[in-house]
């Protein structure tokens, strides 16, 4: 049987970016499946529809189209922010082009779409990624320098405390000890996050390692029971992972979520497969991810402060070490997964886990 030969229709209707076409008077004349896709808008209304009618929520790639319609000016790669349909808006990436007939006349516009925003999240987490490797470098040297007269410092308090009788001294003498302590508890996490860890990657249930987590963290601050609301998908096949390293990210957002919620606020925890990436930020081709979205509605984070949320010893909590997202983040990307964060000050704040899986259908069970 003779195959087909593809069409130029065919090659316009299977590109990966979006494909827009504007007849001399402004008119849509082509609006391919990955436009409606990446603008979530009715290819069967937008064709034949002005631009500025189709793309009234984006009055700024209107104007781009008319610019290189009526004075020739064309761009390539332009970026903008793209307000869609139902979704969050998403940064994009225009190139356009002016359309002549075959007497050679000006009869229109056309504009290739790009979306940009996992290629966006591919560069910040490669910078962030680059960033942490610095830093943990840095915190393993100065844990290393620190634990030693740290321990001299606790040993001298140990002594002073057993041979003075002053109640003042004693007081004193017991709160090197403790602050010395918790010191060390930060250096202790200081070497963890520098550490490289040897993952034993195994076929995991998701779901009953969060009901662990969960469990392991049973009450809340001042003795009050924070449920945290599930919303698994069953049909979620086993992540390949480390069980005491994902148990470890677990722990430390759902920790987050629920101090972030407080004695009123409410936690959720929603799974479900992902099948629309293409790339996994280690390089290696994927298209099943596990997403674990963890939610709580709690203050949320102020935008001055999202940039800083991976950074280590950065931590808006009194006691804390700052360093629970950054090793969490560590973890994550040493299984070829990534974490998103995103927050709404007076709504809450979400993140975002995704986990390669596995076509293994045996489960290793973790007591």
């Amino acid at each position: 049987m003779k195959k087909k030969r593809p069409t130029f229709e065919d090659i316009v209707e299977n590109l990966s970016e979006g494909v827009v076409s504007v007849s001399a008077s402004m008119t849509v004349t082509v609006f391919n499946q990955s436009a409606e896709k990446i603008t979530e808008t009715s290819r069967a209304l937008a064709v034949g529809s002005p631009l500025s009618e189709a793309m009234r929520r984006n009055p700024w790639l209107v104007d781009v189209m008319e610019k290189s319609l009526d004075t020739g000016k064309l761009y390539t790669d332009f970026e903008g922010t793209l307000i869609r349909g139902f979704s969050e808006p998403i940064q994009v990436g225009v190139t356009t082009y002016r359309v002549y007939d075959d007497d050679g006349l000006l009869c229109g516009a056309a504009a290739l779409i790009k979306d940009l925003s996992l290629y966006n999240s591919l560069q910040v987490e490669n910078h962030r990624k680059e960033r942490l490797s610095y830093i943990g470098t840095f915190a393993a040297n100065l844990a290393h320098e620190v634990r030693n007269p740290l321990s001299g410092i606790r040993g001298a308090a140990q002594l002073v405390e057993r041979r003075v009788d002053d109640v003042k001294i004693k007081e004193c003498a017991e709160v090197i000890i403790r602050e010395a302590d918790r010191l060390n508890l930060i250096v202790s996490d200081m070497l963890n996050f520098a550490r490289s860890s040897e993952l034993v990657r195994v076929p995991l249930n998701i779901h009953k390692l969060i009901d662990k987590a969960d469990m392991l963290l049973g009450e809340g601050k001042k003795g009050f029971l924070i449920t945290v609301a599930k919303e698994f998908d069953p049909s979620l096949p086993p992540v390949m992972g480390d069980a005491g390293g994902l148990t470890q990210v677990l722990l430390n957002l759902i920790k987050n979520a629920r101090e972030a919620a407080g004695k009123d606020g409410e936690v959720k925890v929603v799974t479900r497969m992902v099948t629309d990436f293409h790339i996994s930020l280690t390089g290696t081709p994927s298209d099943k991810f596990a997403a674990i979205e963890i939610k709580d509605n709690g203050p949320g984070i102020p935008a001055e402060e999202m940039e800083n949320v991976f950074t280590p010893f950065f931590t808006t909590k009194p006691r804390g070490s700052g360093l629970g997202l950054p090793i969490s983040f560590r973890i994550v990307k040493e299984h070829g997964g990534f974490m998103k964060i995103d927050s709404v000050v007076g709504e809450g704040t979400r993140v975002l886990l995704y986990l390669p899986t596995t076509d293994k259908d045996v489960f290793v069970e973790e007591e």
